[in-house]
């Protein structure tokens, strides 16, 4: 059997897994009551490509324009997100974390840290840094020959 193969269920496995323990975690955190995996993402990539817009939201979220425009709004109705003129381009709208979406992000920051704890809970310690660096190597898209 292919390594693809094998992996491929795995994958879909692992996905789910990840996804129960992130909402566990972000439950765990009180700042986070209400706040889905969903608008972290938009929060995080309004604080870090944000001052281009909405369409550099969108590039980062690999999402379309129109798809980033409705989050973005979404959050700045729940005042999370603000827009400002862009200073280089008076065209543009720049977004940026209120102090409220700020203290969301920060918090969604410790349950990234126990959703890690209780992924890894799942292997034995002497295998946890080979675990770590094969994900940094499939973050970096490393490759490898077969």
């Amino acid at each position: 059997m292919k390594s693809s193969a094998r992996l491929a269920p795995l994958l879909d496995a692992f996905m789910r897994r990840l996804s129960d323990i992130e909402r566990g975690a972000l439950a765990r955190q009180p700042g986070l009551r209400g706040v889905t995996p969903g608008d972290v993402r938009v929060l995080r990539a309004v604080d870090r490509v944000g001052v281009s817009g909405v369409s550099a939201v969108a590039q980062h979220l690999g999402t379309s324009q129109p798809a980033a425009t409705v989050a973005v709004a979404r959050l700045e109705e729940r005042g999370l997100v603000v827009r400002a003129t862009n200073a280089t381009d008076g065209r543009r709208k720049a977004l940026a974390l209120t102090a409220k979406g700020r203290q969301i992000e920060q918090a969604h920051q410790l349950s990234d840290l126990d959703a890690a704890e209780a992924l890894l809970a799942c292997v034995p310690r002497t295998d946890r840094g080979v675990l770590i660096d094969l994900f940094e190597q499939i973050a970096k898209g490393e490759t490898h020959p077969a």
